[in-house]
């Protein structure tokens, strides 16, 4: 088996550090920013600007201010950095199998099984750096035949691809203990019996072992040096689509929400991509530092697989959004996904119009809002003033003739003299309701080359409707 480790060893700070502040005084690339675990007081995650400022991680927060009083700090939490890892997780699905993660900050992957369908290990891994690269996130990694080898060669910074056991074995030698998930009071154990190295350590038999450390230790080592294999669940992506995006500076504009937004949909794209389906509806929600939480719904009457298409609709709900207080995290929520079918994925005919119509619904949507938008639906009435409704009928339009896009509720009189081009058409009906007519339906062109309907009825003529 091979197998490589990948540790982020800065995954959430390069989550919240992935796009400039507006404030060109304030960029995050040139501004100290750490990650601040409270509970145990001390940085666990710092930027450049903040390691040439003499910051490094395990240091309290006094000393850390002390050394740079301008400093940004992010609170550390732990379900966030574990939601960007299932992040690279799913897009990472899209290319590998075998996938195993280790909250909050790593993940391995299994490659010999990989190695035929990519024709070698160096294009097996340069096709996931490259899509790791594009993710602009800061990892280590290690290479090992098992998952606890290549961890230790990740943590030791090994950064080179191996593959043979020769070459595994004396990367390994070279490690120190403290690489290793030995504990601290299991090191110093070692040490007193003079095992100083994990050259030392591995070179050792697990009977001797057995006779002066616990199981839980001989059971590690086992797994170190390949002779047996521990049983790990392989990640599979979850059901419903869920992601959080803390900024590293507070959002009071609505337009300066777009870059983060880009994100959320760019992996909820990836994640629905690997799935084969497609959403009718993203739910955002802003969080705010004291304030309730706002939804922002954006809704799209077809189904959406692209992110250009789902950004080009948040973009006009961001024009009328007014955000009260500034927006502190975000997070973007899909639960309903569909397949894609012979309904949304048609192959072999001409959809463009359709597809342009439910393109121009969707962006009314998003910027009218749901509540303003009926659809016209055709009654079950040869009448005109009763053919249409916005009810949920769904029953045919029974017409003899084409009808105008725009009808009048009240039909005015004709007033100017018009050219007839089509007609007439005879409209006897409306005896069972006492409201009966009796029409000649014509289509006529006025001087302003406008086409109406227009109808005689009796010695009068009246309009009752414009075509486009």
């Amino acid at each position: 088996m091979l197998w490589v480790y990948l540790h982020f060893h800065q995954l959430y700070l390069d989550s919240a550090a992935e796009q400039p502040a507006p404030d060109a005084h304030c960029k995050s690339h040139q501004h100290s920013v750490v990650v601040y675990q409270a509970c145990h007081n001390r940085i666990t995650q710092c930027n450049q600007s903040a390691e040439k400022a003499g910051i490094r991680c395990g240091m309290g927060m006094a000393q850390a201010a002390a050394l740079c009083p301008d400093l940004t700090i992010l609170d550390y939490q732990k379900e966030h950095e574990v939601l960007r890892l299932q992040a690279l997780a799913n897009r990472l699905y899209l290319l590998v199998a075998d996938i195993v993660l280790f909250e909050p900050q790593g993940l391995a992957i299994r490659l010999d099984p990989l190695l035929r369908y990519y024709d070698g290990l160096d294009n097996l891994w340069r096709t996931v750096a490259n899509d790791l690269r594009e993710t602009q996130v800061h990892y280590r990694f290690g290479f090992g035949w098992s998952i606890e080898a290549a961890r230790v060669l990740a943590c030791a910074q090994h950064n080179q691809v191996l593959a043979q056991r020769q070459q595994i074995k004396a990367a390994l030698d070279n490690c120190p203990l403290g690489t290793t998930e030995l504990t601290g009071k299991q090191q110093q154990s070692l040490a007193r019996v003079g095992i100083k190295t994990l050259a030392q350590l591995l070179a050792l038999p697990a009977t001797e072992l057995g006779k002066r450390f616990d199981n839980q230790m001989v059971t590690y080592l086992c797994a170190l040096r390949n002779d047996t294999i521990p049983r790990y669940h392989s990640y599979r992506p979850t059901a419903i689509f869920h992601s959080v995006i803390e900024p590293a500076y507070e959002i009071s504009q609505a337009d300066q929400l777009m870059p983060w937004l880009k994100k959320l949909v760019a992996e909820f794209c990836d994640y629905a991509r690997l799935r084969n389906r497609v959403a009718f509806v993203l739910e955002f929600t802003l969080h705010f530092r004291e304030a309730d939480n706002k939804p922002l719904r954006i809704s799209a009457s077809a189904p959406l697989y692209q992110a250009s298409q789902w950004n080009s609709l948040i973009g006009l709900k961001l024009e009328t959004l007014q955000l009260t207080e500034p927006v502190t995290l975000l997070s973007l929520t899909v639960d309903e996904l569909q397949e894609i079918n012979e309904q949304t994925n048609d192959f072999f005919n001409n959809r463009n119009h359709l597809f342009a119509q439910k393109q121009l619904l969707s962006r009314l949507q998003v910027r009218l809002g749901d509540a303003a938008l009926r659809t016209p639906l055709s009654g079950q009435d040869y009448r005109q003033e009763k053919l249409s409704s916005f009810a949920t009928s769904t029953s045919d339009t029974y017409s003899a003739q084409p009808l105008p896009c725009f009808t009048l509720d009240s039909p005015t009189c004709l007033t100017e003299q018009v050219h007839i081009e089509h007609g007439p058409v005879r409209l006897q009906t409306g005896w069972w309701d006492a409201a009966p007519v009796k029409r000649d339906y014509f289509i006529a062109r006025t001087p302003q080359q406008q086409r109406v309907q227009i109808y005689r009825e009796g010695d009068n003529w009246f309009i009752h409707g414009w075509y486009s």
